[in-house]
């Protein structure tokens, strides 16, 4: 009887051993060592895709997290820049740093016939506190794949204290002008 488990066992490896080469008897020892088969090749490529992306942490307090993410937001997604305003409404509600700083970003839909009022939810940012930092998570619940990974990873640069918008550098009104310093304009000539 230990003979017949034996040879069962030999029998599955080897059918394994088949499997895995893919049942093909052009394929030799050498050439899986050397990958002439491409098979071999493909692992780290297929293991990468496997892998994570790096993420960014996010740096400062829930509130000043908010803060930057709720400002990112409404310039660059809801801005002239991005164009998200004209069919989508942006809701946040945050509660203030002597409470934790939680706050919620939420984008939804806007109705036809009743535009100011929030439709369907199609993205969402939770920002929790966590000691004296936070953690952010996002998550796509209706836009296109593309548009909603590019928005994530706006959400991940701001949390992380990186500024501007990916599309077009925004610059003005992102930072707070220092006081006491004004932009001078031109005097314009009088037509004649």
């Amino acid at each position: 009887m230990p003979r017949l488990v034996v040879l069962s066992r030999h029998t599955a490896i080897a059918s394994l051993c088949l499997l895995a080469c893919g049942c093909s008897s052009n394929i030799k020892l050498e050439d899986l060592q050397t990958g002439a088969t491409g098979a071999l090749n493909a692992i780290p490529t297929a293991a990468q895709s496997l892998v994570p992306k790096a993420i960014k942490q996010p740096v400062g307090s829930a509130t000043e997290v908010y803060t930057r993410v709720a400002r990112g937001a409404l310039t660059c997604w809801m801005g002239g820049h991005g164009g998200m305003r004209r069919m989508y409404l942006f809701q946040a509600d945050a509660k203030p740093r002597s409470e934790g700083g939680a706050a919620q970003i939420d984008l939804h839909e806007r109705i036809k016939d009743k535009p100011n009022i929030p439709g369907r939810k199609v993205f969402a940012v939770s920002i929790s506190p966590v000691g004296e930092n936070a953690a952010v998570s996002a998550e796509n619940l209706g836009l296109p794949q593309q548009q909603g990974e590019s928005m994530l990873a706006d959400v991940q640069r701001w949390a992380a204290a990186e500024e501007g918008c990916l599309k077009e550098p925004i610059t003005e009104g992102w930072a707070t002008p220092v006081a006491g310093t004004k932009k001078k304009t031109a005097a314009k000539k009088p037509k004649s």
